[in-house]
């Protein structure tokens, strides 16, 4: 049994599971995504846009009850799936040939036993304050403070620049720009900032935007005439 947390994102409104070792070596035209598809080699998710999505790929395992309940019924997509090596890959469908390098924004690449399984898909829809629950992962007031110390010093340095603007003291609205962008900088650097953001990364890992269950096939049957 195998849970894996793959991340990816898509530039062409396109983001699916494929088996990596029947890709080809060039970018995919439409007509080798719909052949990946027809051969099932490929799952792809409608998104209806742009953007990063997160899986959670169940093998040979069902979907935990306190995730299957933020599933999409109405969402779901059932079929057929094979990976001969067992080397696959999450990610847009822009990624999917030989040559691309995985990276966390485009595609992240993972391994399951090799075979032929059949899948249930779903998106999900988390409730909000689950999410803000989720992600708020600073453990004291000062924590609280640093985790959105960027957005205030932000804000403080555009607000001191238009009321220096409008005071016509010009020199010294590039001077409050430039010390709030080396203040949010040194901020962002931080070990302190940094561990909160790490920690905030982990958290968000619970909260996938796609989860599949992956079951393998019945073995198939061939069936001779006695002689």
């Amino acid at each position: 049994m195998t849970l894996l947390r793959l991340s990816g994102g898509t530039d062409v409104a396109g983001i699916a599971i494929f088996d990596i070792d029947a890709l080809s070596a060039s970018r995919p035209e439409d007509s080798t995504l719909v052949a990946l598809e027809e051969s099932g080699r490929l799952i792809r998710f409608p998104t209806g846009g742009d953007g990063g999505y997160l899986l959670h790929l169940f093998v040979d395992e069902p979907i935990p009850e306190d995730l299957q309940r933020y599933c999409l019924a109405e969402d779901t997509l059932t079929g057929g799936f094979k990976t001969e090596q067992g080397n696959i890959a999450f990610g847009g469908i822009e990624s999917a040939f030989v040559g691309f390098k995985p990276n966390r924004n485009i595609r992240a690449d993972g391994a399951i036993p090799p075979g032929e399984y059949s899948y249930t898909a779903f998106h999900t829809e988390f409730p909000d304050e689950l999410v803000t629950r989720t992600l708020e992962v600073e453990a004291n007031s000062t924590e609280v403070w640093l985790s959105r110390a960027p957005v205030v010093v932000s804000l403080a340095t555009i607000a001191l620049a238009v009321a220096l603007s409008a005071a016509q003291r010009f020199a010294l609205v590039g001077l409050a720009l430039l010390v709030g962008y080396f203040a949010v900088k040194l901020i962002c650097k931080a070990p302190a900032y940094q561990d909160i953001k790490s920690r905030r990364e982990v958290a968000q890992l619970d909260l996938p935007s796609i989860v599949v269950e992956l079951r393998p096939a019945p073995a198939r049957v061939t069936l001779q005439a006695c002689r």
